[in-house]
């Protein structure tokens, strides 16, 4: 019991570290959930484009494309005045020019009929506007290599152009991101920082002669030793652990513990936590000085984060970034954050995908306990 209350003397005197960190991944995770709660995904709507129209030619085919872009956007008549016309473009009262020459209609069979554009160069409207152009006059052509006459086709074409169709998307079990898995995006950082610091403070305090000499004079046997002390941990990770996933709560997702996917997360986080833990572990038995292990929780934090698509998004990795954080158990705990979040449903290749990434978190974490094992057993030796 005396050996637990010294590694729970330690943990009081840098807890203030760990409380301070806590909250400012809290107050961003917030931020950016809150920022991205209405992001959702956008479908595509056609805009309202101010448009002027100077027709010379009065026929029933211009006035047939005038009213085809009069259904959705604001289309105003003007007179060929070219200062005036230019003026509107830059003042953006207008973004659309159309000028429809005389005999655009007599013509129209010929491939030599072209309509006058002027438009912000560059702009979506532009772009938007002549392929709707283009498909309506096109249609007229169709309508009247069938026989119909140029009012009837117009007609016809008009009536075409006037339906919407109904569009029903696939439900596929795939919805955007999250507002929990946003917030869980952000806590390796928060694990490699705060553990690698808390965890080298400790084992550099019970490294220091004193300490040792005391434990070594003392009536504690060096297996009870070892029990206090894997207890005062198993209860700093778990406090940890448990205070990371009441994240959802702080920025009002309460239905992420009702989730069916709530397990998985929990797993996620679980694997995350051993992980990071076991890097702790190895990082604090090798590091002695204070100024290195502040240096290294914010190097090593920072640097994963940016490897493991933490803070850049893993679309935006490289191929050659990616292939190499493959072998970081942190750019696995993404790939399936990222699976969970999407998904309000596991289909057999996601479980698969997220086993594996489960599986993969387990032997980094074994791989590092070893290792430490290793090197305390070396020091041990030289001592």
């Amino acid at each position: 019991m005396t050996v637990f209350k010294g590694y729970m003397k330690i943990i009081q005197r840098n807890l203030a570290y760990m409380l301070a960190f806590f909250l400012i991944f809290a107050v961003i995770s917030i931020l950016t959930a809150r920022f991205t709660e209405n992001a959702g995904e956008q479908f595509f709507q056609p805009e309202s484009v101010s448009i002027t129209v100077v027709d010379q030619d009065n026929s029933a085919l211009s006035r047939g494309v005038t009213t085809m872009l009069s259904q959705d956007n604001q289309v105003s008549p003007a007179k060929l005045n070219r200062e005036a016309l230019t003026e509107a473009l830059y003042i953006r009262s207008t973004q659309y020019v159309l000028q429809i020459p005389e005999n655009f209609e007599k013509d129209f069979s010929s491939e030599d009929v072209t309509l006058q554009v002027t438009a912000v160069p560059g702009s979506a409207a532009e772009y938007y506007l002549n392929n709707r152009i283009d498909s309506f006059l096109n249609q007229i052509r169709a309508w009247q290599a069938g026989g119909f006459s140029m009012a009837e086709a117009v007609e016809q074409a008009l009536e075409q152009a006037a339906h919407s169709s109904k569009v029903t998307l696939l439900d596929t079990g795939e919805t955007s991101l999250a507002g929990y898995a946003v917030s869980f995006q952000y806590l390796p950082y928060m694990y490699l920082s705060v553990l690698i610091y808390s965890v080298s403070y400790i084992l550099k305090a019970f490294r220091s002669r004193e300490i040792r000499l005391r434990m070594n004079a003392s009536p504690v046997s060096p297996t009870r030793q070892l029990t206090s002390g894997t207890a005062a941990f198993l209860l700093l990770f778990l406090v940890f652990w448990g205070g990371s996933l009441l994240m959802p709560l702080l920025i009002g997702q309460g239905s992420f513990y009702t989730s069916n996917l709530f397990p998985w997360y929990l797993g996620n986080t679980l694997c995350l936590l051993i992980s990071a833990a076991s890097l702790a572990f190895f990082i604090g038995t090798l590091v002695q000085d204070d100024s290195a292990i502040n240096a290294l929780a914010n190097s090593i934090g920072l640097g994963i984060s940016f490897l493991c698509g933490i803070f850049v998004p893993l679309e935006l990795l490289s191929d050659s970034v990616k292939q190499f954080s493959r072998f970081l158990p942190f750019y696995w705990y993404e790939v399936i954050n990222r699976e969970l979040g999407t998904h309000t449903s596991l289909t057999a290749e996601i479980r698969g995908t997220v086993t594996q990434g489960f599986l993969i978190q387990a032997a980094f974490a074994l791989a590092f306990f070893s290792l430490t094992l290793a090197v305390n057993r070396k020091a041990s030796r030289h001592k």
